[in-house]
Order: structure tokens, then sequence, then C-alpha cells
């Protein structure tokens, strides 16, 4: 009926650019929301600080960058392990050299006290090797915020 608000009896589908044009911003959309759920971690979690310390220490084999989740024993393990490295790293020989194809799963948690402890199997592969351990990963409660305090590796 002319000036009706009526929807029309027939549909007329859309041209096959402008249907790609719609799934192009779908895909965006779907992909702006699974990055958007990614950036919504909470950082203040144990499991946030434990997961970074894990991603930091063992597969980017990154001391520095561990040493930030971590206070008391861990944080003196690292300084130990940095300050052995340091002569190798000042002639050039950076973290990602060292690091291998690492994979790692948080597989357990637990508390001990007040302090959370999260285990984790790490699985190392290098050109020539292989590599299987299970880290134990203890957190505790320093100021306002979870830090790794402990860490124990052991072989699978």
């Amino acid at each position: 009926m002319p000036g009706s608000n009526a929807l029309p009896l027939v549909y007329a589908a859309p041209a096959p650019e402008d249907a790609r044009a719609g799934r192009r911003a779908l895909f965006a959309a779907a992909m702006l929301a699974a990055t958007s759920a990614w950036g919504c971690k909470d950082r203040g979690a144990p499991e946030y600080v434990a997961d970074e310390f894990v991603e930091a220490y063992f597969r980017r084999v990154d001391q520095r960058a561990a040493r930030q989740f971590t206070a008391f024993g861990a944080t003196e393990m690292l300084d130990r392990e940095i300050e052995l490295t340091r002569d190798v790293r000042a002639q050039g020989y950076l973290p990602a050299e060292a690091a291998a194809k690492v994979n790692w799963k948080r597989t357990g948690r637990s508390m001990r006290g007040e302090r959370v402890r999260f285990e984790y199997d790490i699985d190392i592969r290098r050109e020539d090797s292989e590599d299987h351990r299970l880290a134990d990963v203890e957190l505790a409660k320093v100021q306002s915020g979870w830090k790794v305090v402990r860490v124990g590796v052991a072989s699978r």
C-alpha cells in the first residue's frame, strides 16, 4: 500500500559485495569482543600473576621480566640467576636465544595456609631434546597484591 509502513512482501537479498561487507563487519565485531574478553583478565588475581611468571620464566627465559611478579625467596632465586648469566648476556646473548619451544599448562590449585599454590606441566622442546617438568609456584599476598614467593621444579 502506498504510504503505509508495512514491510514489502518481497525480500531482495543483498548484493554479494554487501554480504561480504556484512561478514567482514561481523568478523570484526567478533574479534573485538574476543580481544576485549582477553583484556578483562583480573590482573590482581593469583592465577594471573602465576601464569605471567610462568610465561616469562619458562617460555621466554627472561628472569628480569619474571622478577616483577616475585617477592622474598623467589626474587632472591632470580637475582642469583641474573648474576650468574650477567657475563653471557653482556656479550649480547639474549633471553630469546635461550628460549626453546615451551608449552605450559596450569594443572592444579591448592591452598597452603594463606598462600596459593599452582602446579604446572612444562614441556620443553629443543632441536635435539625434549624435557618434561613439573613446576610448583607458590604465591602470597604481599602488601596489596599477589607475588610468587617460592618456585619448585622437578622432572616429570
